[in-house]
C-alpha cells in the first residue's frame, strides 16, 4: 500500500498540534461547559436568591404603593415599567456576570487560552447538499445522537427517582401554611436540581474524555505526512546531505592547502596521514594542520612530497593523532613525548642538510 493510503498510525507532531490550535480545533465538551454554567446558576440562587427575593418584594410594594386612582395612564405605566426593569436588571446583573464567568472558566479549563476566528468564518463548502446529507448519516452523527438519547434517558431517570423520593414529604404539607409549603418546595427543588446537575457533570466529564480521544485520533498522521512535515521544517534530507558533502569537500581543500606549511607528516604507512606544525614562538604545543585516511591520506602524502615536507612512518602515533586530535587543535599531553621525538628527528635531518627542507 502506498504512503498516500496508509492508516494514520503516527502520533501528531507539535507543528500539527499548533496548526490545529490556530484553527480553533481543540478537544472540548459542550456538555461539561453547560453543566458548569448550571452549577454556577444553582450556587447563585443559593447565595443570592434570598436577597433577590426580598429586594423584589420590596420593589413591588414600593411600585404598587405609588399607584393611585386617576394616576394610571400610558405615560405613568411606561415610566413604572422602565423603573421596574432597570431595578430588576441591576439585581440580576451579579447572576449574569457569574454565569458568564462560569462559561469562560469552563472553556478555559478544557482548552486553555485560545483565540481563533477561523471557526466563525463563513465556510460555503458546508452549504453543499450532498456533503451535508453525508454528514447527516456519518458515524459521528450517529454517536452524537446516541449520546443525546443516553443523556436524556439518564437525566430523566435521575429526575424521576429524585422526585419520587421527595413525594412522601409533600402530603403532610397540605395542613401547613403557604410560607412553610414554599420553603419545603424550594428545598425539594434544590435537592432535585443538585442531583440532576451532578449527573450532568459526570456526563460532561465522560464526554470530555471521549472528545479528547476523538481529537487525538483525528490528529494522527501517516508516515508520509510526518516525512513531508520534517522536510518542511528541517529541509529536504537529500539537500541537507548534499550541503554537508560540499562543506566537507571545502574543508578538505582548505586542509590540503595547509599541508605545505607543516613540519612533518606522520603516516601508517598509507592508510593514515597526519600533518603536524610547531612554532615555539606562537604555539604551546604542536598542532595538527591536516589529517585523513584512505584517499585523503594519499593526497596529503602526495602534497607533502611535492612541497618537500618530511614524512615519518609511525603507525601507532599516526592512529592516535588521527583519533584524538581535530584539525587546527594542539596535541594532548599524552602524545608530547612521541611527537617530540619525531620533531627532534626532523630537526636533526634539517641540521645535517644545512637547514634546508
Amino acid at each position: 500500500m502506498s504512503d498516500d493510503f496508509q492508516d494514520k498510525t503516527e502520533e501528531p507532531t507539535p507543528k500539527r498540534r499548533s496548526e490545529a490550535r490556530k484553527k480553533g480545533e481543540v478537544a472540548r465538551s459542550k456538555d461539561l461547559s453547560g453543566a458548569l454554567v448550571l452549577l454556577a446558576a444553582l450556587l447563585c440562587l443559593v447565595v443570592w436568591g434570598p436577597v433577590l427575593g426580598r429586594k423584589m418584594m420590596e420593589m413591588l410594594r414600593d411600585w404598587l404603593g405609588h399607584i393611585r386612582p386617576g394616576m394610571v395612564g400610558p405615560n405613568q405605566i411606561s415610566a413604572l415599567f422602565m423603573s421596574f426593569g432597570l431595578t430588576l436588571g441591576g439585581l440580576l446583573t451579579p447572576i449574569f456576570i457569574s454565569l458568564s464567568a462560569a462559561a469562560v472558566l469552563g472553556n478555559y479549563v478544557q482548552v486553555g487560552k485560545i483565540f481563533s476566528t477561523e471557526r466563525i468564518a463563513p465556510d460555503f463548502s458546508r452549504l453543499q447538499f450532498f456533503k451535508g446529507f453525508q454528514r447527516f448519516f456519518s458515524p459521528n452523527t450517529l454517536v452524537e445522537m446516541v449520546k443525546s438519547l443516553a443523556k436524556i434517558a439518564l437525566i430523566g431517570l435521575v429526575a424521576y427517582y429524585s422526585v419520587k423520593r421527595e413525594l412522601p414529604g409533600v402530603m403532610p404539607l397540605l395542613d401547613q401554611s403557604v410560607g412553610q409549603l414554599l420553603l419545603h418546595l424550594s428545598g425539594t427543588a434544590f435537592r432535585v436540581s443538585t442531583r440532576i446537575i451532578l449527573a450532568l457533570l459526570a456526563l460532561g466529564a465522560l464526554d470530555y474524555l471521549y472528545q479528547r480521544y476523538r481529537f487525538e485520533k483525528n490528529l494522527r498522521m501517516t508516515k508520509q505526512e510526518v516525512k513531508d512535515e520534517m522536510r518542511q521544517v528541517d529541509g529536504d534530507p537529500k539537500v541537507k546531505a548534499r550541503i554537508r558533502s560540499l562543506m566537507r569537500q571545502m574543508a578538505t581543500k582548505r586542509m590540503i592547502a595547509d599541508v605545505p606549511q607543516a613540519d612533518v607528516v606522520v603516516t601508517n604507512p598509507t592508510h593514515y596521514a597526519v600533518a603536524l606544525k610547531y612554532d615555539s614562538a606562537a604555539m604551546v604545543a604542536p598542532q595538527v594542520v591536516a589529517k585523513g585516511r584512505g584517499f585523503i591520506a594519499l593526497k596529503i602524502i602526495a602534497v607533502a612530497q611535492e612541497a618537500g615536507v618530511p614524512r615519518v612512518e609511525n603507525r601507532s602515533l599516526a592512529r592516535s593523532l588521527y583519533r584524538l586530535v581535530e584539525v587546527g587543535k594542539g596535541i594532548p599531553t599524552s602524545l608530547y613525548r612521541a611527537v617530540a621525538e619525531v620533531l627532534a628527528y626532523i630537526y636533526r635531518l634539517r641540521g645535517a642538510a644545512g637547514g634546508a627542507r
